[in-house]
């Protein structure tokens, strides 16, 4: 986890975000560090994790996560961390010919299936015995949008964040947090996507979106960083506010500062 992140969002390791949809965006570059962010902030706290893994393998979560001090495989063993292994459950669809196969994703291509396999998962890892999620808990996805690409529809797509949402930050007692990352590159035209980014924006309370200098590479500033705090459900006090950094992406960390005052302007 980065202390500057954790300092800018009043969360920390002992204090996670509870009762939270975290949205994860990023254009021109890379965000997945916000993804690495998450999860060793709830790995260090001690705190029960769902990782919905669509875009890398176990390994290389596992070696980004050494460098920010935490060990998956040892959190994985303990049942502290439940890893659903999307990346192979995606590649697996192509070879998959039993119809009865378990596979969550077995939706996609069949208009007469969803994601409910995938939730049902889901709900298993983060409940306790009466269905309820009672500590704090993330849900982890990285990222939503390559549910897309598999041929999942939208709606399909929504249906399984709202029901992560109710079981997670339904109301103003809940503890668990469901964050998600999608990109959202300005120069592809996608409106499947668009429409998913727009969709999860409105519902989140928290949208921190990544995106890449205007002005091109710069070895000092390595993009921005757009952090909006909302109330969509009308269930906290938070009110509506905005901020915004710039960042530089260390070995082992990240560091944040406002708009120019690099060490290179300054």
């Amino acid at each position: 986890m980065f202390t500057e992140l954790n300092a800018i969002l009043n969360q920390g390791p002992s204090k996670p975000p509870e009762g939270s949809f975290i949205l994860l965006s990023d254009s021109q570059t890379e965000g997945t560090f916000l993804i690495h962010h998450f999860l060793s902030l709830f790995l260090k706290g001690g705190h029960r994790v769902c990782f919905i893994a669509l875009a890398q393998s176990f390994s290389h979560y596992h070696a980004v996560g050494q460098k920010l001090g935490i060990s998956l495989t040892t959190a994985k063993e303990s049942g502290q961390l439940v890893y659903i292994d999307g990346l192979k459950y995606s590649l697996d669809l192509h070879n998959e010919t039993d119809p009865g196969s378990t596979n969550p994703l077995q939706s996609v291509g069949d208009k007469t299936k969803n994601l409910q396999p995938l939730f049902d998962i889901v709900a298993k890892a983060v409940c306790n015995e009466n269905g309820t999620v009672t500590t704090p808990t993330l849900v982890l996805i990285d990222d939503i949008s390559i549910l897309l690409s598999l041929g999942i529809s939208v709606k399909d797509i929504m249906d399984f964040l709202q029901y992560c949402v109710v079981l997670l930050c339904g109301n103003i007692q809940s503890v668990g947090c469901l964050v998600t990352l999608i990109h959202a590159d300005k120069d592809v035209e996608d409106e499947d996507n668009e429409l998913l980014l727009k969709l999860c924006s409105y519902h989140s309370n928290l949208h921190l979106h990544a995106e890449g200098l205007s002005s091109g590479y710069c070895k000092d500033v390595h993009g921005q960083l757009s952090i909006n705090w909302t109330d969509p459900w009308q269930i906290g006090t938070r009110k509506p506010e905005h901020k915004l950094y710039q960042y530089k992406i260390l070995d082992r960390n990240v560091k944040f500062f406002a708009p120019g005052t690099s060490a290179a302007v300054l």
